[in-house]
């Protein structure tokens, strides 16, 4: 995997070769790529040892704060950025081991929910403080006001990505 030190020098490469490029808003892009990847990887490593994926555990988290517990796997699909075919094989797995079931519908019995078991409630209990500890590890190196002003940009730029249907962000720069 190529190192942000490495992708920088490459940027820095092509900005001798095209003065144009955005230098800065390129590396910014992909060190958010670099990040997420540091993240995930650090969570499913506490995930491990349970034989449990990271997206296996949002899953989980989306149907647990689902009030009924239950979830459309089409809502699962989307709200977690996995295809379909993604969603029915971990949804295969966590039925395999007893966490969630699939339900029918009583009015339509074509559709299809997720609903949490205990055994998927009771591994949710115990892995809680696991990975909110881990959570506040993975944050634990920015101060707390830091963490704040992270928060409000990136929720700026989520929000502005969204509402320009992620084309752009023209007139939202000051």
């Amino acid at each position: 995997m190529l190192s942000l030190q490495a992708y920088e020098q490459r940027v820095a490469s092509l900005k001798m070769l095209h003065p144009e490029l955005p230098d800065q808003a390129v590396t910014l892009v992909r060190m958010i790529g670099f990040l997420q990847r540091r993240l995930e990887d650090a969570l499913q490593a506490r995930l491990a040892d349970r034989q449990l994926t990271h997206s296996q555990w949002a899953l989980l988290m989306l149907i647990y704060s689902d009030p009924a517990q239950c979830i459309h796997p089409s809502c699962a699909s989307e709200v977690l950025r996995q295809s379909r075919p993604h969603m029915t094989r971990m949804t295969d797995e966590l039925v395999a081991r007893g966490w969630v079931e699939r339900v029918r519908e009583d009015n339509d019995r074509r559709t299809v929910k997720i609903r949490l078991l205990p055994a998927g409630q009771a591994a949710i209990d115990s892995l809680l403080p696991v990975m909110w500890q881990r959570y506040e590890q993975l944050t634990g190196g920015i101060a707390e006001d830091e963490v704040r002003g992270l928060d409000r940009l990136l929720r700026q730029w989520l929000l502005a990505l969204e509402s320009s249907g992620g084309e752009g962000l023209e007139g939202t720069k000051q």
